[in-house]
């Protein structure tokens, strides 16, 4: 394949996933801001500005709109609608479809489809429409409209080269999402200080959860038990649910196998080195560990492995 059409592939996959994680965040953002009563916005920002920290974009919005407390309709816009916002969700749809478009000769029909009506979506009057009628709904759909993109993947390619690297920026995408956000949210992820304390661990844990779209299976495992550790073990370490981290690094790992034709005990670039090694921690460590260790510590190294990945699969598949 050749290194070009591999590299579109890859980085339509990771734009998809960007833009839904950016559209599951401001969706939750909004609907905390909206219904809850317990939020302390004079401590830290209210969720829906929150997302700037998490994207690290806080800085372009200022430029852009002034500093200040962030107005919540502009922050939805900015990370929404806004072209010169590379991180906003327009943005990386048009991102995904740029590179699919070099690509459609790789992809089904259903696959290239999908994409390209999302972006005229976008583009069109009618999601300004729905924006403004009912935010929530507007989100729901585009989280959906990624969801369907990713399993017209899985259901209509052939699980060949196309496929793995269209995975591997997925799985490797999801993986630094997931760290991104619990960074964001350690300082929440303690001990709890006060009895008092524990109906606001309930809130940060629940919005935790439901941002990386694990409430209900959360609960299925845990029943009503919402806390620190359990959520890391649920998030990092859980090998069965696909949105946690151990379960990405495995299948990015998988894919990379795949895409050399190495075996389970070899690795043939440095960027399966440092998957293998980051996988074998995290099957073998509990969320007692990680809090010992220090999370932010811990999730500094994660994210730093991850972004090492990303350079390496660059350096080894894309670099002419």
């Amino acid at each position: 394949m050749l290194s070009r059409v591999a590299e579109n592939l890859y980085w339509m996959s990771r734009y998809v996933e960007r833009a839904e994680n950016v559209a599951r965040l401001l969706d939750v953002g909004f609907d905390l801001e909206l219904d809850d009563a317990t939020l302390d916005t004079d401590r830290e920002p209210a969720p829906v500005e929150g997302v700037l920290n998490i994207l690290g974009c806080r800085q372009a919005f200022q430029k852009r709109y002034g500093t200040g407390t962030a107005d919540r309709d502009a922050v939805l816009r900015f990370l929404t609608f806004d072209r010169s916002n590379s991180l906003s969700v327009l943005a990386m749809v048009a991102a995904a479809r740029e590179n699919a478009r070099g690509t459609q000769e790789s992809v089904s029909s259903e696959v290239w489809s999908q994409i390209n009506r999302l972006y005229l979506y976008l583009n069109g009057g009618k999601a300004q429409r729905r924006f403004e009628e009912s935010p929530s709904r507007f989100y729901d759909g585009l989280k959906r409209a990624c969801v369907l993109f990713a399993g017209l993947i899985d259901g209509t390619l052939p699980h060949n080269e196309v496929y793995h690297f269209l995975q591997v920026g997925r799985y490797l995408e999801r993986a630094g999402q997931i760290a991104r956000i619990l960074t964001d949210r350690a300082h929440q992820l303690t001990p709890l200080a006060l009895p008092g304390d524990r109906p606001l661990q309930l809130v940060h844990g629940t919005s935790l959860l439901r941002i990386c779209s694990a409430h209900d299976a959360y609960l299925r495992t845990y029943q009503d038990q919402i806390d620190s550790e359990g959520i890391v073990q649920y998030l990092v370490l859980n090998a069965d649910f696909p949105r946690s981290v151990r379960f990405a690094v495995e299948r990015c790992a998988l894919s990379l196998r795949e895409i050399s034709g190495a075996d389970t005990d070899e690795y043939v670039s440095e960027s399966e080195r440092l998957l293998g090694r980051l996988s074998g921690e995290l099957r073998y460590l509990e969320a007692g560990e990680i809090f010992a260790r220090g999370l932010s510590t811990f999730l500094a190294e994660l994210l730093e492995t991850c972004d090492r990945v990303g350079r390496e699969v660059h350096q080894a598949y894309f670099f002419t």
